[in-house]
């Protein structure tokens, strides 16, 4: 998952990379295979970069997880209170 607002810009590329390992390139970063620079996200933009394929997927997918997260838990949350109420009152 992508955090903080620095990102990698390789010499040769047009993209640039979030610090996600699910991402062929930041993988290959990571791994010291590929040389890269870090830049702030908002100057990797200025300077004509735009976000890989793989980091947007990625970051898409995140995002609807912590969405669907979110309503699972006040679901799970919300009947789990109920249920404890229905047993204090009703009794087992």
């Amino acid at each position: 998952m992508h955090t903080g607002d620095e990102v990698y810009v390789t010499r040769t590329g047009k993209f640039y990379h979030y610090f996600d390992d699910d991402c062929p390139t930041t993988s290959r970063i990571l791994k010291g295979k590929t040389s890269a620079k870090k830049v702030k996200e908002e100057d990797a933009i200025k300077m004509g970069y735009t976000l890989c394929k793989h980091c947007s997927k990625e970051y898409a997918e995140d995002l609807a997880e912590r969405k669907g997260c979110g309503a699972a838990a006040f679901f799970f949350l919300t009947t789990g209170i109920s249920a404890s109420f229905m047993l204090l009152f009703f009794g087992t």
